[in-house]
């Protein structure tokens, strides 16, 4: 019995891979027919659909042609920024601002005054900074001097002298300090004029003698003040130097 069960198997083996050799096994395709697919009802419906946006799109993309070609005829119109209305169009440039340069302030000085009675006046209805008043010693003429020029030495001063004596000159004195130091004063007089006369009286007598006015210090009233430019009017005034204002 061995054998034989032996030999079905091998059989069926052999038969297996016959089968397997001439493609009984593989799956054949299937062969079209002739008739007509069948249609769902849905699948139709859809179809009827999709034709009637195709006719509608199809419309639209030829009015759109139609514009674009009407368009192209009219004449460029200007192009207008979004968001802007016509009021902003029509609207005026703003002006330039125009640059100012800074008033620059200067430091002026004003007198003498009298007093300050007279300085109030000059100070009433002007308009500036920082006014300061202060007293100041100041040179003011006081009298003229007629005088013989100082000699090189002391002997030769004193024979000047005797000779002044000599001609009539009898009010003499020797100027002590100053830039005349060492000449000999002949007279002071209050008037230039006398003084003058007096000096032409000594001339005819041979005697070459100078004139000098002399002058003496008094407190005198100031203002000191800031503006752009010199009040025009009024008391004296200079610009002073920038280190000199406070």
């Amino acid at each position: 019995m061995k054998p034989v069960f032996l030999l079905l198997c091998l059989a069926n083996v052999l038969f297996f891979f016959w089968e397997l050799h001439f493609g009984a096994l593989t799956q054949t395709a299937d062969t079209p027919s002739g008739l007509p697919p069948i249609l769902l009802v849905e699948e139709w419906n859809t179809a009827r659909r999709g034709a009637a946006i195709s006719r509608i799109l199809d419309r639209d993309a030829a009015e759109l042609q139609r514009f674009a070609g009407l368009d192209s005829l009219l004449p460029a119109q200007p192009q207008r920024l979004v968001g802007f209305s016509e009021t902003a169009e029509k609207k005026p440039p703003r002006p330039l601002q125009v640059k100012r340069e800074p008033v620059r302030i200067h430091c002026y000085e004003a007198g003498p005054f009298a007093d300050d009675s007279e300085l109030q006046r000059w100070l009433h209805g002007k308009s500036l900074l920082s006014v300061r008043r202060y007293y100041r010693e100041l040179a003011v003429p006081a009298d003229y001097q007629v005088y013989y020029p100082a000699a090189k030495d002391p002997e030769q001063s004193r024979i000047n002298k005797m000779m002044l004596q000599a001609k009539g000159v009898v009010d003499i004195w020797m100027v002590p300090e100053g830039d005349l130091k060492g000449a000999l004063s002949l007279g002071v007089f209050v008037e230039k004029n006398r003084a003058q006369s007096f000096r032409e009286q000594l001339a005819a007598r041979g005697i070459r003698a100078e004139v000098r006015q002399r002058s003496k210090t008094r407190q005198a009233l100031f203002v000191r003040f800031g503006a752009s430019r010199a009040v025009a009017g009024g008391a004296p005034q200079q610009r002073l130097p920038a280190a000199e204002c406070d």
